[in-house]
């Protein structure tokens, strides 16, 4: 899991630029569903996307971390904030847009656990609207970093994240450890991420899986690519996988 405390996740990725992807993000919903009014944004985190993105739509979220719900309602207080997984939420109302972006949707882990947290969002998008997910990295592009580190302020004190990476069979796994000074202490902290490797082919049935049809930007918001996903009222009820993609899926099921 990723560290609890949301004012050391935040220190850590202030280097990311929010301001751009959401001018980028702006730019595409509008292209995608124009006159859109509303956006669920889930694995939200501390709704650093809504802080921007409130200037132009009404944003609500879904998370799992409570830490994290609470520092993205005091970026967006007029947004509504739901602790809950993002396998089997259900908020009882559609948007016009969805979005699960920064590649959280890695935390699904195994496809069977992505086929269901696709399908989970795509029962959140209105008719005629757009599910837009950013994906983690692919098996082939996966290579496992040399270690560094990372370095971030809160307040008048530093974070400093030591960061390794390894491979176990179709998971990355992620070793952070935290260390945070201040003029009274030093506290180390520890997180180990576990984020499943996708293949294209396995994302894109995720979304025919769930009645939507994917078209996938190379680019994205950051380097990693979009997956763009509509209601396809021409895909079966019923579908039956590929063969390619049902090995894939027992391969990546544990």
């Amino acid at each position: 899991m990723f560290i609890d405390s949301a004012e050391l996740y935040d220190a850590i990725y202030s280097f990311k630029n929010y301001a751009r992807e959401c001018d980028r993000l702006h730019n595409l919903i509008n292209a995608l569903v124009p006159g859109t009014r509303t956006i669920l944004d889930v694995a939200c985190g501390t709704g650093e996307h809504a802080k921007f993105l409130k200037e132009h739509y009404a944003i609500d979220g879904v998370d799992i971390n409570e830490n994290y719900l609470r520092a993205a309602r005091q970026k967006n207080p007029s947004g509504s904030y739901v602790c809950a997984d993002m396998m089997n939420f259900d908020l009882g109302r559609t948007y016009d847009v969805v979005t699960c972006l920064f590649s959280a949707i890695g935390i699904a882990k195994t496809f069977h656990r992505l086929e269901t947290s696709v399908t989970c969002m795509a029962r959140h998008v209105r008719p005629g609207g757009a599910l837009i997910i950013e994906p983690w990295f692919t098996p082939d592009q996966w290579h496992p970093a040399t270690p560094f580190i990372l370095v971030g302020e809160v307040g008048a004190g530093k974070v400093y994240r030591l960061s390794n990476s390894i491979k176990e069979g179709q998971l990355s796994i992620l070793l952070h450890h935290y260390l945070r000074a201040t003029a009274a202490n030093i506290d180390l902290y520890s997180a180990r991420i576990e984020l499943g490797l996708f293949t294209r082919d396995e994302m894109a049935w995720a979304f025919e899986f769930a009645g939507m049809e994917a078209r996938y930007d190379v680019e994205g918001l950051m380097g990693r690519g979009l997956y763009i996903g509509k209601h396809d009222t021409k895909i079966r009820c019923s579908l039956v996988r590929p063969a390619e993609v049902l090995g894939k899926a027992n391969r990546t099921t544990r």
